[in-house]
């Protein structure tokens, strides 16, 4: 049997190369031996804020496909009653989307990942609590936020292969725990800027006038900080989607554009 070979990152061996220099270097100057290091830390730091450089790992940022299409997914659901206003909203414009779901909401909501199968859609892992500061964990909080997700979902019928961290974070640790799952990493290329439907007015405008050919564009099932937002919400997705058609660009799903398996429905074993 052929055993997998460890493929180091970017990170790894950048981190080989400048720190055994910053050694090299400190008996000659110190000082400069410093700064190499420092720059090191620095590009770190920087590099969890881009993850498509896929410095610390593989992750995918947007499709491959050279043809005008997009994918939609929803983050940090599913949520009572957005979720299932959005999926109305998709079945009426015949587009399929990715759900990234958190597990606590996930165990709150059954009934909804089970229709969000239903009606033809993926879903995806979006960590248990959706921690925004996540990626500054250690690799054991790392690994249960995901796992527990996991779990979560596959007593409902669903193994996910794709995570999206919170807030589009990544660190060293991510790739290896994922490799760990038999899963990998899915970010996205477009966004709105609702800071988690916060700022709900415009997202339409906003998406449709930088979107292009392969992105995974981002926006969030849950409801609007402001209830009097709800109504606003809604139609600024309606605006999008069929501000999409106008466009000529088609909405497929997430699977399709990154040639990837997402989603894994299985049979519930039920308990007698």
């Amino acid at each position: 049997m052929r055993t997998k070979q460890k493929v180091i990152s970017p990170a790894q061996a950048m981190g080989i190369i400048l720190l055994s220099a910053a050694v090299l270097i400190f008996f000659l100057n110190p000082l400069i031996a410093a700064a190499v290091a420092f720059f090191y830390i620095i590009l770190c730091i920087v590099a969890s804020f881009f993850p498509e450089t896929n410095f610390f790992g593989p992750v995918i940022s947007h499709g491959n496909t050279g043809g005008k299409w997009v994918a939609l997914t929803f983050d940090d659901g599913p949520s009572v009653p957005v979720t299932r206003q959005i999926l109305d909203l998709l079945d009426k414009y015949s587009m399929k989307a990715t759900f990234f779901v958190s597990g606590v909401n996930a165990s709150r909501h059954p009934d909804i990942i089970r229709e969000i199968i239903d009606r033809g859609h993926s879903i995806g892992n979006h960590s248990f609590n959706h921690n925004p500061f996540l990626m500054l964990k250690s690799y054991r909080t790392i690994y249960y936020e995901v796992s527990a997700t996991q779990e979560i979902l596959q007593k409902l019928g669903v193994k996910t292969l794709a995570f999206r961290p919170p807030v589009g974070i990544v660190n060293p640790k991510l790739a290896p725990i994922l490799d760990k799952l038999g899963m990998y990493c899915v970010t996205f290329s477009c966004r709105a800027g609702d800071a988690g439907n916060r700022y709900v007015k415009h997202i339409s405008r906003e998406i449709l006038k930088k979107v292009k050919a392969d992105d995974i564009i981002l926006l969030h099932d849950i409801p609007p900080s402001e209830k009097v937002d709800s109504g606003i919400l809604l139609a600024e997705i309606e605006a999008l989607l069929s501000g999409l058609i106008l466009k000529g660009i088609e909405v497929v799903p997430l699977s399709i554009l990154i040639n990837r398996e997402v989603t894994i429905v299985e049979k519930v074993k039920t308990q007698r």
